[in-house]
């Protein structure tokens, strides 16, 4: 059962970490090179909401899967994954709040109205800019380093301090 779980652990963190970033990446390189309002980039608007969901979905099976293995086999009392467990609470759920609620609902709704012809207003359009710029940059780069520092811990099981 452990093995099993540890699967699914590790393949909800690639799922939660690659597909997303890479359409984002693809969503930015369209935004520059055919523009914010191209056809071309509204399709693959639609592919990077899509990943969206799946990053969420996979953040939460590796919530689940990793809350499972904690409980199940006493790993919550080792220091290494609470000090794990206080990086994920602290700065990546808080993170993927912000994020499921921009990018699920929000930034999405707001796009889709758009790509239908409706103008958005200037608090509207801030409010995308703020989720494609300042949001993801803060994003990109507190999540890869929170990351790997717990993917250290997980690997070496040593605690930070």
């Amino acid at each position: 059962m452990y093995a099993a779980l540890k699967v699914i652990h590790l393949g909800s963190l690639v799922m939660w970490l690659g597909p997303a970033l890479g359409s984002w990446l693809v969503l930015r390189y369209m935004q520059q090179q055919e523009g914010e309002l191209a056809p071309a980039t509204a399709k693959v608007y639609r592919v990077f909401f899509w990943t969206l969901t799946l990053e969420h979905i996979a953040l939460v099976s590796l919530l689940l899967s990793g809350a499972t293995m904690a409980l199940m086999y006493g790993f919550i009392a080792m220091p290494w994954l609470q000090h794990k467990l206080w990086l994920v609470l602290l700065i990546i759920v808080p993170l993927e709040i912000v994020d499921i609620w921009l990018g699920n609902w929000k930034v999405k709704r707001l796009i889709a109205a758009r790509s239908a012809g409706t103008a958005l207003t200037p608090r509207q359009q801030a409010l995308v800019q703020f989720y494609h710029k300042g949001f993801t940059n803060l994003a990109l780069l507190t999540l890869p380093a929170t990351v790997l520092v717990i993917m250290w811990l997980a690997v070496s099981k040593q605690a930070l301090w």
